[in-house]
């Protein structure tokens, strides 16, 4: 089953790949930006709830590699850039939660950016007589 595609502005990375302890570890994770959730905001009589901006979500990636193929762009709260994710719900029987299968970077208009970890084709000269 595929799972969903979803639109995040990511603002961080970190990746490792290497050894720890002597056992073998290729993790990454990635940082979003997602907007605090304000329709249950009271701010009248003695209960006040409150919620204004946006928070900082972790997602855990496949393999470091997914970390390398984004860190080009370097990503920061003063430039996010935009990544889709491929996202799907699994289980282990009593628990689900959601992983992450895929991350692309993508421009501001959805279109999908060149893997700098794969080598571009190279353009064929055109033969003059």
């Amino acid at each position: 089953m595929k799972g969903n595609d979803m639109l995040v502005e990511v603002i961080g990375l970190k990746a490792f790949r290497g050894t720890l302890d002597g056992k073998p570890i290729d993790s990454a994770s990635l940082f979003t930006l997602v907007r605090l959730d304000e329709r249950y905001n009271k701010q009248e009589g003695r209960d006040l709830n409150w919620k204004l901006g946006h928070a900082i979500e972790e997602w855990k990636l496949p393999s470091a590699d997914h970390a390398f193929r984004l860190a080009h762009l370097k990503p920061s709260m003063t430039n996010p850039i935009k990544v889709r994710l491929e996202v799907e719900r699994v289980s282990n029987g009593r628990e689900s939660r959601e992983i992450v299968t895929e991350a692309l970077p993508v421009d501001r208009s959805g279109n999908p950016l060149p893997d700098p970890l794969v080598p571009s084709k190279p353009v064929a000269k055109a033969v003059t007589a």
